[in-house]
């Protein structure tokens, strides 16, 4: 089943990554703010599928973080810094013991306080409730125990050396609602119940269409809620995203890639990071339905036979500045191997075909998506280099995001179109590469070296993980399970007056508690 709140951020990523719409117009002078207490926000999506931390996906980012305050936050530049905890420890060794030392003094906005009890209730919650996406990102917490007033303990059922990234509001079950709101949890999907600077005004919300935000009167840093209002108003078009903050009515939008130009040439601030790798996935490696997947000779000719910049350079005008790559991280992100694996040599890939007995190549069925947020355009490109090399790529595309997951996971095409948003290699195995993992490994590839990697890296200490996280990319790319091509960026634009509009690879959405007015 697939509802982790990893794979819906990595779908989320995906319509807000690779959405192509064209904006023209005259460029604008630079708007002032309506008000200088309000901030009013644009984004693509209402809360999904509603308000409950539990159960949001990537979409829902920006409504939590208005209102919750995880228990570890995660910084612009993706490092972990105190949030309803103060601090954070593994207990011994093996990565299996985990240990928060909460906050004190803390209420929620309903006013009644934080303690180690409301935090056992809420993980407890998560874990334990199968319909929530949280269930699956706290699987491997196996007990939740009130150490004392202030102390919470989670023990592992096996190592995972990311628990505190999972308990950011980032990555997964870091909002913590009051212990009140839990007697009824099912008003946590219309209401706000957290210890973040805003509280939910449903008395000004208008479901699907806007959702406004007044601040909390019991937050715990005052001076952290910069403004009185912050209104957040759904506009899915681009077009009318951009015409919306030229004019003032936002101060800020989410991007997409064929209006980024449009939004600098009218002076606006466009922060724009890599965040989603797309290319091809070489599905089948054991060769069950195709033969030629089977040996990695195969797959290294068809990475040999893509030229990445070439490609990259020139979807440029189409795709908005994506950066070509050979590995499913950027560079300067754990696991990023800094040498150059396939340099473009289809000379290379034709004697690597022929070896491995296919000089005539053969032909590779792919199943793709050409929807609106789709990758086909990508992988036609794709189809004429590989064709360069006698390798005939059939591409299955569908416009319903629904029948492509359901083709990927059926078993009957050997390879996919992929874009997969970037994570850390510990939270990548169960959705890409381990046997299981769901859903970008449809035939269960098995790679021993690869899973003793993994699991090494899993219980390793911070001096030993980095290098075999770049074990684990490396292996990855030698065996030549994918063939990607570039990251795809994700962008957003804001007026000039609009201060800390961060992002980074590895925390590619800016926080907009951290948004100040600077003029």
């Amino acid at each position: 089943m697939i509802n982790t709140r990893s794979w819906r951020r990595v779908v989320a990523a995906l319509a807000l990554t690779l959405a192509a719409a064209g904006c023209g117009g005259p460029a604008a002078t630079n708007p002032v703010s309506s008000s200088e207490t309000t901030l009013d926000i644009g984004t693509s999506y209402p809360p999904t599928p509603n308000l409950d931390p539990g159960n949001a996906n990537g979409a829902s980012l920006w409504y939590l973080e208005l209102a919750y305050e995880p228990l570890i936050k995660m910084a612009s530049d993706g490092k972990l810094k105190p949030g309803l905890a103060t601090s954070w420890r593994y207990v011994g060794e093996g990565n299996t013991t985990f240990e928060l030392t909460l906050r004190e003094g803390v209420k929620f906005s309903d006013g009644t306080p934080l303690s180690a009890d409301v935090v056992k209730a809420n993980l407890d919650r998560f874990r334990g409730t199968a319909q929530l996406s949280t269930a699956a990102q706290l699987a491997d917490v196996s007990a939740v125990t009130v150490v004392d007033a202030k102390t919470v303990r989670l023990a592992l059922s096996k190592p995972n050396p990311t628990i505190a990234a999972v308990l950011s509001e980032f990555y997964g079950a870091g909002d913590i609602a009051s212990g009140a709101a839990l007697a009824d949890p099912t008003k946590l999907a219309t209401q706000t119940f957290g210890a973040g600077p805003y509280v939910l005004d449903a008395a000004r919300t208008v479901e699907g269409d806007h959702y406004t935000f007044t601040r909390n009167p019991h937050y715990w840093a005052p001076d952290k809620a910069k403004f009185e209002t912050v209104v957040v108003k759904i506009l899915p078009n681009p077009n009318s995203a951009l015409a919306a903050l030229r004019t003032g009515q936002v101060d800020l939008v989410q991007g997409a890639p064929n209006t980024d130009k449009a939004a600098k040439t009218a002076g606006l601030q466009v922060v724009s990071v890599p965040q989603t790798f797309v290319g091809l996935a070489l599905a089948d490696r054991a060769g069950t339905t195709l033969p030629a997947l089977g040996d990695v000779r195969v797959r290294q000719a068809l990475n040999y036979a893509i030229d990445r910049k070439k490609i990259t350079a020139g979807l440029v005008g189409t795709y908005g500045g994506p950066t070509p790559t050979e590995q499913v991280v950027l560079p300067g992100q754990p696991g990023y191997n800094d040498k150059t694996f396939y340099p473009h040599d289809p000379d290379n890939a034709r004697q690597l075909l022929r070896e491995a007995g296919y000089p005539n190549g053969f032909t590779l069925p792919a199943v793709s998506f050409s929807g609106p947020s789709g990758m086909t355009p990508l992988l036609q490109v794709m189809a004429n280099q590989l064709a360069d090399v006698g390798v005939r790529l059939q591409i299955s595309d569908t416009a319903d995001s629904n029948k492509y997951i359901q083709d990927m996971l059926s078993g009957q095409f050997p390879a996919y179109g992929i874009a997969f948003g970037t994570l850390p290699v510990h939270l990548m195995g169960p959705l890409l590469f381990l046997p299981n993992a769901t859903p970008f490994n449809p035939f269960h590839s098995t790679d021993p070296t690869l899973e003793s990697l993994y699991a090494k890296a899993a219980a390793a200490g911070p001096d030993t993980k980095p290098d075999l996280d770049r074990q684990i990319i490396g292996r990855l790319v030698e065996q030549a399970w994918f063939v990607p091509v570039l990251f795809q960026p994700v962008s957003y634009y804001a007026r000039p007056g609009v201060g800390g509009v961060a992002a980074t690879p590895n925390r590619p959405t800016p926080n907009p508690v951290e948004w100040t007015f600077t003029g």
